[in-house]
């Protein structure tokens, strides 16, 4: 049967990185390649890896980030190159790449382009610098193209090197980038492998457009944090461990994770995640049981699919909080998937997509993106 995609890495410095790689790639695509999909850590000169690939494969579009870590089938690299190609015989993508954080600049540059773009749009599949405010993104996201599209991507708010280097074909830049797809299917899910503690409570005030808990109960919102850990919370505050608690919001019946980035002086929480006011939620804390119960139901709505490209945004934050259960998680997804499914992935800041039972974009900064694609 004819692949459709190919996935390769190395962990060589330098330029040798990139030869590498290549050549794995021309071994089972020796004549032609369209979509080049390309991950470096920060270790890694983007402009020779540019040149490296474009010089042995010739492909028709490279697009590249710079991640803290990568995944590649049941690894995590802590410095090293990735890539998967796209080779599929109806596959067609378009590249928008916007360097002004305006929501005005999004929405306008998103609507002309989906308007001059002329196939069945499968998806949108994005990706932000730490320039980039993911609010004012995913507004003139709405503004462009409502609620209803098939949306999917990850960002930083960090800078975790001197440059957050993006790949648009020939340029090397910084800023946001948009792929629209047509003629892949796409299947997304999130995993948490979370358990809510202590009793449930209730959002009462919010500046959503800032991702601010005011109020939880009525009170400030840092007094869950220290209602719950009573005689522990200045040690809590100390170690600045609000990663290893996030937040779990309850939206129809669903949970969703918001993590606490920051207490602010009044006593507000400055969070990643989707906010709403008369809420209720929980405390949440990792447990491995739990994930391990989570992935094997999760990932069967993956396999039922039969094979494909897995790509995944796992969560810096989720990294922290794992510690090296991270490495454990990332060999039970492949042993779960099997070697029908090809897996690379980044890390990242914060990861959002659609949910359209609700019409809404999840945003989350501790789970696990995990996207088919076929």
């Amino acid at each position: 049967m004819e692949e459709k995609f190919a996935i390769a890495y190395s962990e060589k410095k330098g330029e040798e990185a990139a030869k590498e790689l290549s050549l794995k790639i021309k071994s089972v695509f020796p004549k032609a390649v369209k979509e080049v999909f390309l991950f470096f850590t920060p270790q890694y000169n983007p402009h020779e890896a540019l040149k490296t690939i474009n010089f042995t494969l010739k492909p028709r579009r490279v697009i590249g980030l710079q991640s803290p870590f990568l995944n590649f089938e049941d690894r995590i690299l802590e410095e090293g190159m990735v890539a998967f190609v796209i080779n599929k015989e109806n596959e067609e993508l378009t590249e928008i790449f916007i360097k002004e954080d305006s929501t005005q600049k999004i929405e306008s540059s998103l609507r002309m382009s989906l308007k001059n773009y002329s196939y069945e749009k499968e998806f949108i599949f994005s990706f932000l610098s730490h320039n980039f405010n993911y609010r004012n993104y995913l507004r003139g996201l709405e503004l462009a193209i409502g609620k209803s599209f098939n949306v999917f991507g990850a960002g930083y708010i960090r800078k975790y090197a001197a440059k957050n280097y993006q790949i648009v074909n020939n340029t090397v830049a910084e800023g946001l980038i948009n792929i629209i797809g047509g003629g892949i299917k796409e299947t997304s899910l999130s995993i948490a492998g979370f358990i809510p503690l202590g009793k449930p409570f209730t959002i009462t005030k919010v500046m959503a457009q800032r991702s601010i808990i005011m109020e939880i109960n009525g009170k400030p919102a840092i007094n869950i944090y220290k209602n719950y850990l009573e005689d522990k919370f200045d040690t809590f505050i100390k170690n600045y461990l609000f990663s290893l608690y996030p937040l779990g919001i309850y939206y129809n019946n669903t949970i969703h994770l918001v993590n606490v980035i920051e207490c602010l002086k009044d006593g507000s929480l400055a969070c990643i995640g989707n906010l709403k006011e008369n809420v209720q939620g929980h405390i949440m804390f990792f447990h491995s049981q739990a994930l391990f119960d989570e992935l094997k139901k999760k990932l069967e709505i993956i396999k039922s699919h039969g094979e494909g490209l897995v790509f995944m945004v796992n969560s810096m934050l989720r990294k922290k909080v794992l510690r090296e259960y991270a490495y454990e998680e990332s060999r039970i997804i492949k042993q779960l998937l099997g070697d029908k499914f090809k897996i690379v992935g980044i890390y990242a800041d914060y990861s959002f997509f659609s949910e359209p039972e609700r019409r809404e974009i999840n945003l989350e900064a501790g789970n696990i993106l995990m996207t088919l694609w076929k």
